[in-house]
């Protein structure tokens, strides 16, 4: 029985490009955020942490952080770090990982050649990044493991060749055919360069395939990010039991909202409150009458300041109100139809039609009722 945590992508120096001042917050919640997987490492008591690429924003990231990451990590004496680079911090002489205080961490192992590693419970298999555009994968090279003895682990970075999740750096050529894990017999292939926590069947049902996603979200293009994995085999050839666990800080999420009839802006209210995030992205599109526009606004100001980001995206239209949609209607049976198109004109692909239609049926009801 193995059991160790899957991480990757902590880009630690990044500067959360487009968030503002928000992005140095970013920034900071990525370092702190691998202090929490190591602490969910001790805590579920894993044999092992692998970091799968990209640990790094880039080479050149200032020596404090490295140092402070470095600390971070030897603070968790416990827990072995087997890591590889990506194809953001490749190894070579000018590379991040030559840095004295990352190689001075005696708990880090960093693995720059395919080399594969024994450990007590499993054998790794590295695969690190040694080039952006090499068009190679590397797993062709993978040995028969099937008649091997011990659960057998691989360590890669890069695009699946035949399980796409949407577009990502397509412009690196890091290619990773999934066949080459069920013909080998690998137990398990851990993943990194997916920001998105991402598992991939094979043919026996077993997910053997998996990118942990990064373990802090940077961005709203980012699904199912700031996780780790805890990957649990129990014997050579079983399938391996994943158990996401959250370890990222901020919570971000994607809002659209349409008016529909609204003549304030109660309802949008309620959806901005109702969002718990820390980054929103809120779109607001559809009619409202000028009338409110401060209301709106008080609104967009009040979502503004309970979070640390917001995205507005507003293609609102402000209409002049009219009279024949807001003067209440005597005659209950003439109401009860008003109330109904009000309702049918809040939801759905025809709004814009009903609404259009319950304002001709109450311009006619205002000139034929006394």
């Amino acid at each position: 029985m193995v059991r160790f945590l899957h991480t990757s992508d902590w880009q630690i120096g990044m500067k959360g490009s487009g968030l503002g001042a928000a992005g140095e917050r970013v920034a900071r919640a990525r370092i702190q955020a691998v202090d929490r997987v190591l602490t969910i490492a001790e805590q579920k008591a894993v044999d092992f942490v692998v970091a799968c690429g990209d640990l790094f924003e880039h080479n050149q990231v200032a020596q404090d952080v490295v140092e402070e990451l470095a600390r971070l990590i030897a603070g968790h004496r416990t827990i072995d770090v087997h890591a590889i680079p990506g194809n953001h911090d490749l190894p070579g002489p000018g590379s991040v990982w030559n840095r004295s205080a990352l190689r001075a961490v005696p708990n880090l192992h960093v693995h720059v050649d395919p080399t594969p590693v024994p450990l007590p419970k499993a054998t790794l298999h590295p695969f690190p990044v040694t080039s952006r555009y090499s068009g190679t994968d590397p797993l062709a090279g993978l040995a028969d493991l099937r008649s091997e003895p011990g659960i057998h682990v691989g360590v890669a970075h890069g695009h699946l060749t035949s399980v796409t999740f949407g577009a990502h750096e397509e412009d690196i050529r890091l290619p990773l055919d999934p066949a080459h894990v069920d013909r080998a017999g690998l137990d398990y292939l851990a993943l990194g360069h997916w920001h998105g926590q991402r598992i991939v069947r094979l043919r026996d049902g077993a997910p053997r395939i998996a990118y942990s996603g990064t373990h802090e979200q940077t961005s709203f293009r980012e699904s199912d990010a700031g996780n780790v994995l805890l990957v649990e085999i129990s014997e050579k050839g079983a399938p391996p039991v994943l158990t996401p666990l959250r370890a990222g800080t901020f919570a971000w999420e994607r809002l659209a909202f349409s008016t529909a009839g609204d003549l304030d802006v109660a309802r949008l209210r309620a959806a901005v409150l109702a969002s718990k995030a820390d980054f929103l992205e809120l779109t607001v599109d559809g009619d409202l009458p000028s009338s409110v526009f401060s209301s709106y606004r008080d609104v967009v100001a009040e979502a503004e300041g309970s979070r640390v980001f917001l995205v507005l995206r507003d293609t609102l239209r402000w209409t002049s109100e009219s009279p024949s949609t807001t003067a209440p209607i005597a005659d209950a049976g003439l109401a009860e139809i008003d109330r109904r198109l009000a309702e049918a004109a809040a939801t759905g692909d025809q709004a814009a039609t009903v609404r259009a239609a319950r304002e001709a049926f109450r311009r006619l009801v205002s000139e034929v009722v006394p």
